[in-house]
This record gives C-alpha cells, structure tokens and sequence, in this order.
C-alpha cells in the first residue's frame, strides 16, 4: 500500500472519530456507558471532547503529511509513529478493562484501533 494512501485512510478514520466524539459527547458517553452517573455531566462530555480533539489532531497530522511528504522513509517514520501512538491508545483501553474501570471494552476500540495499526504497519514495513 501506499505511504501516502495508508496516511490518509488513517487520517480521514480518525478526523470521523473525533466528530462523532465531539458532535454528541453525551449522546457518545451513553452509547457506551448507559445511563450510569456522571454521564451526563460536564467533566465526562468535556473529556470525550478532549479525547476527540486528540484524535482529530493525529488525524490531521497524517492527512497533512500524506499531501506534504514525498521522502519514503520520513513517511514510514510517520507511519510507524502513528501506529505506535494508535497502540499506546489502544493499550490504555485495554489497561482500563484490566484494572476494572471498565466492564467490557466496546466493540468499536476493538476493530478500529487494531485495523488502523495494521494499516500503519503494513504501508511503513512493506
């Protein structure tokens, strides 16, 4: 695959991610909390909004670079990076699951995050 392609499929996953974060943050909370307490709350919605920022801003990072960066290996850099970061994210999901602050991971962390790693380490390694 393509450096500059795999930068912008992540790109683009991640920039939606952050707008269904950031258009609903309490709306996104209970799809997947439930009505628990707090979840309605401002810090919770606040911090789903920050939580999209983030993503949005990685998301743009690698759609930029995908239209800037022509040197192949600063693109695998870029890739490898990126899946790293997305695997550092996805870890501390699972962290929570394991520590117990969450009962059960919910089904879009599970294949997005995985998918998208692939994606990173396959354009940058092959």
């Amino acid at each position: 695959m393509e450096h500059s392609l795999a930068m912008q499929i992540v790109g683009a996953v991640l920039v939606l991610v952050a707008i269904m974060k950031n258009k609903d943050p309490i709306g996104f909370n209970k799809s997947i909390f439930g009505d628990v307490e707090g979840v309605e709350g401002g810090p919770a919605a606040s911090m789903r909004m920050l939580i999209g920022g983030g993503f949005a801003g990685i998301g743009a990072i690698n759609l930029y670079c995908s239209l800037n960066v022509d040197d192949a290996a600063s693109s695998e850099a870029i890739l490898v990076g990126t899946a790293i970061g997305l695997a550092l994210v996805f870890g501390t999901i699972v962290g929570a699951k394991l520590r117990g602050f969450l009962e059960e991971i919910p089904a879009p962390p599970m294949v997005i995050f995985p998918g998208l790693i692939i994606v990173c380490l396959y354009s940058a390694l092959m």
